[in-house]
Formats: structure tokens, sequence, C-alpha cells
């Protein structure tokens, strides 16, 4: 693929491009399979499928123009370039546009110019332009006394009158920085909280700040999104109206506490909790970590209609192979809300002998509902461990109640799935207990939700299923571990057991139910581990080999 070579190239680079150009040039890339888990993050971070989320959900339309500025080395270019759209990917080291070339090499709708995002000769050409973790370096290569806002009026200066600018940045005052992790670009905790003291070099914005400067430049017209983390690697985006729609709860969206790509540094505060309080006040999108804005002359743009009903995206693409990656949308309607999922890539179902992947199709979403999972966290942070004994014990009640005395051939089938595909019998002697059907392995406390006035329960996201009955005391074990992984996150900041357990006021208040007893941690730990790798090698018939004895 051809370079075109303009005017007043940089010479940023990061490090990674040498090995990315080899890598590119050595493998016919599946974007969202193949790339080196084992790699570092400097590597990961380019490689990483999670990087196409941020883009992933919109409606581009039908057709049409797209300029990439800064296009970096592809992560997004790779999925501009599979839309019924002309792609011009603009980047402005010569390295990295390179990188780009190979990356892409099969594109057939891409132009790549090696150049300076300002000074183009594009006035009024595109549908469509992106500056996506390219503005706050805007001081660095963009010349006078407020680059940063020539760069946004250039932006606008390349689209239609209706055309679209889509602008990806950190927040200043998100709340992994209020929290203490550093700044991502100079990575100096507090840095941005204190207003980058120093000489110059990459900066953030607030939110106020941001949108006085796009509608300034000429985007008056603002639809604001949050990804989580962050822009730059999210598993999904909830929009400023999500954070405002009565009823939608937005915290299970967010990946919390923030994990730091370092693996060093952790929040000083408990995230969860601080966002209820935002989300309380109505403050939250001034605190989120990163901004996606949509930003056009009106209302009516193409780009901003086609997508202001969507309030929020979950991508699972990270974890699995592309056969079992999904996403999920939450769309308002005027009957409600509906959760629509469907396979990533528009694959069809695959068939195993030891279960499934249900991705229900359509489904309303239940305003106003909260989980077992989402109520025991919200208790165990206002300090009621009693309250929060009380909603895991209604899971576990909820649970049972689907239950049925077990018969032999179902206990055959479960052992018989144990000793193919696990190597040996978990959950053993419970013949005579409690069963369930496979197909809801995944009821959970974080999948049965519940409506805190009526007390009707519902049953959501039942992915992972099982051809066989599974021991209701699995379930129990799964559900109870799933709480325990939660507070274990939350445990430094709430003075918890580290290694998650539960709370011991909440442990002894759940002491007297029936079916709060120890658990199997052994035969949980061999079903977890199989699942884990069943979705990770994508076949749900994996086997593992039987441990030596």
């Amino acid at each position: 693929m051809q370079i075109t070579r303009g005017q007043n190239t940089i010479g940023y680079r990061d490090g990674a491009e040498a090995y990315l150009l080899r890598f590119f040039s050595e493998h016919d890339v599946d974007e969202y399979e193949l790339y080196p888990r084992d790699a570092p993050w400097a590597i990961r971070y380019h490689l990483t499928p999670r990087r196409k989320t941020l883009l992933s959900w919109l409606d581009f339309g039908p057709g049409g123009e797209i300029l990439e500025l800064g296009a970096g080395c592809g992560a997004l270019t790779a999925h501009l370039a599979t839309l019924p759209h002309r792609v011009t990917a603009v980047e402005g080291s010569p390295e990295r546009a390179a990188v780009i070339a190979a990356r892409c090499r099969r594109a057939q709708n891409l132009e790549i110019v090696a150049a300076n995002a300002v000074g183009l000769p594009y006035d009024g050409r595109f549908d469509v332009v992106t500056l996506i973790g390219v503005l706050e370096y805007a001081a660095a290569f963009v010349d006078g006394q407020k680059p940063h806002e020539r760069l946004l009026a250039e932006a606008r200066r390349y689209l239609k009158p209706d055309g679209c600018l889509l602008l990806a940045i950190e927040n200043r005052m998100g709340h992994k920085y209020l929290a203490g992790l550093p700044e991502d670009h100079t990575g100096r905790p507090y840095h941005g909280i204190n207003g980058y003291p120093g000489p110059g070099g990459a900066r953030t914005f607030d939110r106020p700040t941001l949108a006085a400067m796009l509608a300034r430049a000429g985007f008056p017209a603002q639809h604001w999104h949050y990804p989580s983390p962050d822009y730059k690697t999210p598993d999904g985006v909830v929009s400023e109206r999500a954070l405002t729609t009565p009823g939608f709860n937005v915290l299970p969206l967010l990946e919390l506490p923030t994990p730091d790509p370092g693996g060093k540094a952790v929040p000083a505060f408990n995230e969860r909790a601080f966002l209820r309080s935002a989300l309380a006040g109505g403050a939250a999108g001034h605190v989120m970590n990163s901004f996606l804005v949509l930003a056009a002359a009106t209302d009516d743009a193409p780009l901003l209609a086609a997508n202001a009903d969507t309030l929020a995206v979950a991508v699972n693409a990270d974890s699995c192979p592309p056969r079992f990656q999904t996403m999920t949308r939450f769309v308002r309607t005027d009957a409600g809300v509906v959760v629509s999922r469907k396979n990533l890539h528009g694959l069809p179902e695959t068939a195993f002998a030891s279960g499934r992947q249900h991705v229900k199709a359509r489904e309303p979403y239940r305003l106003g509902y909260a989980s077992f999972l989402e109520t025991t966290l919200d208790a165990v942070e206002d300090g009621d461990m009693l309250r929060a004994a009380k909603a895991l014990a209604a899971w576990m009640d909820e649970t049972a109640s689907r239950a049925r005395p077990g018969t032999p051939e179902g206990a055959r089938g479960f052992y018989a799935f144990c000793r193919e595909r696990l190597g040996r019998e978990i959950y053993t002697g419970l013949n005579n207990d409690r069963w369930l059907p496979g197909s809801l392995l995944d009821a959970h406390p974080g999948n049965v939700l519940r409506h805190p006035g009526t007390g009707d329960i519902r049953y959501i996201d039942l992915e992972w299923q099982l051809s066989c009955d599974i021991p209701l005391r699995l379930l129990i074990d799964r559900g109870v571990n799933l709480v325990g992984q939660k507070l274990a996150a939350l445990a430094a900041y709430l003075d918890l057991p580290q290694e998650g357990a539960l709370p011991p006021a909440m442990e002894a208040a759940l002491a007297r139910h029936p079916l709060f007893r120890r658990a199997d941690a052994g035969s949980l730990a061999a079903l977890t581990q199989w699942l884990f790798a069943a979705v990770t090698h994508g076949d749900l018939d994996h086997r593992r080999q039987r441990p030596p004895a």
C-alpha cells in the first residue's frame, strides 16, 4: 500500500513501531484474534481488540468519507477500513504510517497520508473527522498561541456542513485521576488535577473547558459519551443520556476499580462508592475517566441523529475468540429501553455437545430493577452487613426455588460431563440433593434482578449454559464466590478481608441460612478453570487434562 508524503511530518514514536512493523509484515492478522497476549503493555496496547470498542458500536451510515487525524499505528484505522466508506488516515510520523500500511495492506478503501494534521487541502470534504487521542498533543505539533483550538478549527474546516467530529480524550478530572492514578501522559499522580504545572507537553481538559472549546470551533451540538475504563482500551461506552435516564444503572457497565496498565498503582478511594454519589447528585459526567464526544454544527447532523438513541454498549472482545465475542446494546425506544445482543462479527451460534453460548437477541431493559449483586455491594459500602446478608440470602432462596430433587439420570449426565471435560468428578455425593437445569449455570447474583418496590424477579444474560443438570450447590458456590471476588476488589477501602471472603458480620448473619454451607472450593475451582479454558479456546467441548495423581 502506498503512502502519500505530505508537509511537516513529526517524529513522535513510543518505541513499539519497529516491532509492530515486523509483526504486521510477517502475519496476516485477524484484528480480533491474533496478538501476543504475553507481550508487554506497550505492544499489547496497539494490538488488543478492545481498542476498537470505542468506535465499533457507532452507526456511520451507508457510506461517505472519513478522515482519521493522528491515526497512530492503525488500531482504529483497521476498524474504519471495514466500513463502506472511503477512509483517509493522516499520521504525522512516517514510521507509524508505515505500520498502518503493513497492518491494513489488504484494504481497498484506504488512503494513508504522512503529514501534519493541520494545513491539509481538504476544505469541506469529509462526513466524519476523528481526533482520537490527538488533541492533548496539539501543543507539540500545531503552531500558534492556541494550538488546541486551532486543531479543532482545522477539523471543522475539513468537514462538510453537516459533518461530525469524533473526539476522544482523557478527562483531567476523571475519577481515576482524582483517586491518584498516574496521569497517562506524564506518569505523575495529580498532575492534571493540579493544572499541569511546569513547561508544556501533553495535557487534557475537564468537561466544561472542552465543551467551550468545541463550541468556539463550530461544534455547538455535542453528544457526550464515556468509555470505560478509558477511551484507549474500553470494554463499554455509556452516554450522558444513560446517566440521566431514571432507573438505568450504569455501574455494572463500568470497570471498577480502574486498572493501572503498569500494574503498580491502585486508586486511593473506592471509585464505585464515589460514582454512586456522583450519579445521585447528577455530576457523574464531569468525573468519568474519558470522553468520547460526537460533535457537529447542528443536532440533526446524520451521525448524531443515527446514534442518539443508544444509551450504552458493552463489548466482550478480548477474552475469547471471534465466535464467542459479543456486543450488547442498550437502546431507548418509544416503548422503553431495549437490550439487544449479537455476535460481534455476525457469526452463527456454534453447536457443542457440552453446552452452548446463549445470546438472547432482544429483551426489554428492566428500568428500576437492581441485581442481587449490586444490591449486596451497595449494602456493604453503606456498612449495613445485615442488609447485605439478606440480599444474598434472597438470591439463594430464589435459586433454590428453581431446583428440583435429583434424578439418577441427571446425576449420571453431570458426572459423565465432569469426567469427559474436567478429567475428574466434582461435587460428588449429591445424587439425592437438589439440582438445576444446566441453562441456569450463569444465574449468579449479577444476572438475577429484583424490583425494590414490587419484588418482581427477572433473569438476564444467561450466556454460558451446560447440556446436563448441575447441583444446586455448584450455583450457590459460584454466586457466593462472585460476591466475594467483587468485595475483594473493594476490600482496601471498606476494611474487609483481602482474600475474597465475605465480611465477618455478613457471614455471621448468613450462617443460619440452610443454603449457606462451607463451599467446595476444589470443585468450584475445577469447573471455573474448565469454563475459562473452554471460552478462551472457543470450544465448549474442551477437555482438560486429568490432573496427576
